[in-house]
């Protein structure tokens, strides 16, 4: 009698064991199965991560726009570049004059003004570019004329930071469009120059000013005046 129940005892015992095994090997199954679940959750997110990652950070980039992908992306359009005598007077003194800048201000927003003093702002790459331009035209036009009194003081110095400022600003945009020269091409630098035949996907410059308008108005950005 006392066998029989030891034997009914260890036989309760080893079922017992047999299905806390049975248990424990489903619960690692169960905990496999979840383990590898979550770790595929998580490589989506990271994968949906990196996409949107890369979407605001490379794909949203607008050639000379702002690193931080704040702005509107321009419209671009096919333009073909002529010569305009009326902004590059050959009379050197007709640099200095009223009409001349007038034709300049023509490419520049509304509501330049003077540098704040004592404060940081900021002001932006187009019409720092157009400033170079101007004012090299201005410099070169007081030198030949032997005017250099009418010229900033600094003037030696503010040639070489344009040219240096220019040289990387082409080396930003990097035009690549193709530029025919024909036999019948003009050689005086004029408007028949093989020069002026490319064809160059331009930003909309119709879209480029009102938007600088509005963040002079909106107190975002400084534009200097184009001869300051």
């Amino acid at each position: 009698m006392g066998d029989e129940k030891h034997w009914q005892n260890e036989d309760f015992k080893g079922r017992l064991r047999s299905k806390r095994n049975t248990l424990v090997m489903v619960i690692g199954s169960v905990r496999l199965f979840v383990d590898c679940l979550l770790l595929l959750i998580i490589a989506a997110l990271l994968l949906l991560l990196w996409e949107q990652w890369k979407e605001t950070s490379s794909g949203s980039w607008q050639v000379g726009g702002d690193f931080t992908g704040a702005g509107p992306e321009f419209t671009t359009h096919v333009v073909k570049w002529e010569a305009d005598s009326t902004f590059v007077p050959s009379n050197m003194s007709e640099w200095f004059s009223n009409e001349t800048l007038a034709k300049w201000n023509t490419i520049m927003p509304a509501g330049t003004h003077p540098a704040p003093s004592n404060e940081t702002f900021f002001t932006t790459s187009v019409t720092h570019q157009l400033h170079c331009l101007f004012i090299m035209g201005r410099i070169y036009s007081g030198v030949v004329t032997n005017m250099t009194e009418i010229l900033p003081v600094d003037y030696h110095t503010h040639m070489m930071h344009c040219i240096d400022y220019m040289r990387q600003a082409v080396m930003c945009s990097a035009d690549v469009a193709l530029e025919p020269h024909e036999l019948t091409d003009s050689d005086d630098n004029g408007p028949g120059d093989g020069g002026w035949n490319g064809h160059h996907v331009c930003k909309d410059y119709n879209q480029v000013i009102p938007y600088l308008e509005q963040q002079i108005v909106d107190g975002i950005r400084t534009v200097l005046p184009i001869d300051d």
